[in-house]
């Protein structure tokens, strides 16, 4: 782990819970299936989920979610989605450029330190998410989780709404199959 993702994951909630959701079978080719065919955001789309996670229900969503789509419309436009494209432009000039040996590996040891460096600054949005709800005043109530599943789908479509995403039965495919990783059935 390297030195952001530590001070990331040291006492917080929402990161413990990314990590956490991302690595549950089919979360991780969901949200990038989400990201790529209809570019929502996967934070965005965990923090969310999150919220419902925690017990908030839906009403605190209306608290977060102007500050939180400035931020991730910011963040993505500004640091994250620069880096994605370096990172994609690159793969395309290695694999079709006369590169060859130690300066193919070189050029791909480069495009991988680039997909660190994104994957960092997905960290460090998490964290401005987080400090969003900091605040511990609503740190949950006692939910089930088929209430907790109903309420993450709620705010994913507050979410959606919000954005313009308008989900095509595949995209309601993958959504699902989120929350049914983490919630259950």
């Amino acid at each position: 782990m390297n030195a952001a993702a530590q001070v990331i994951a040291k006492g917080n909630p929402l990161w413990d819970f990314v990590t956490w959701a991302y690595a549950e079978p089919g979360v991780d080719k969901a949200c990038l299936a989400l990201q790529n065919r209809m570019g929502i955001d996967v934070n965005m789309l965990l923090f969310c989920t999150w919220l419902a996670y925690r017990g908030t229900g839906t009403s605190h969503l209306a608290r977060y979610l102007g500050a939180a789509l400035k931020l991730s419309r910011e963040w993505q436009s500004n640091l994250v989605e620069p880096l994605r494209n370096c990172r994609e432009n690159f793969k395309t000039v290695i694999d079709t450029s006369s590169l060859v040996g130690s300066d193919r590996g070189a050029a791909s040891a480069l495009r991988e330190r680039i997909k660190q460096c994104e994957l960092d600054m997905e960290q460090l949005q998490t964290l401005a998410f987080y400090s969003l709800v900091t605040d511990g005043a609503d740190e949950g109530m006692a939910r089930s989780p088929a209430e907790q599943k109903d309420d993450a789908l709620n705010n994913l479509t507050v979410y959606f709404a919000a954005t313009g995403v308008r989900l095509d039965p595949l995209g309601q495919t993958h959504v699902m199959r989120i929350l049914t990783a983490i919630f259950g059935a």
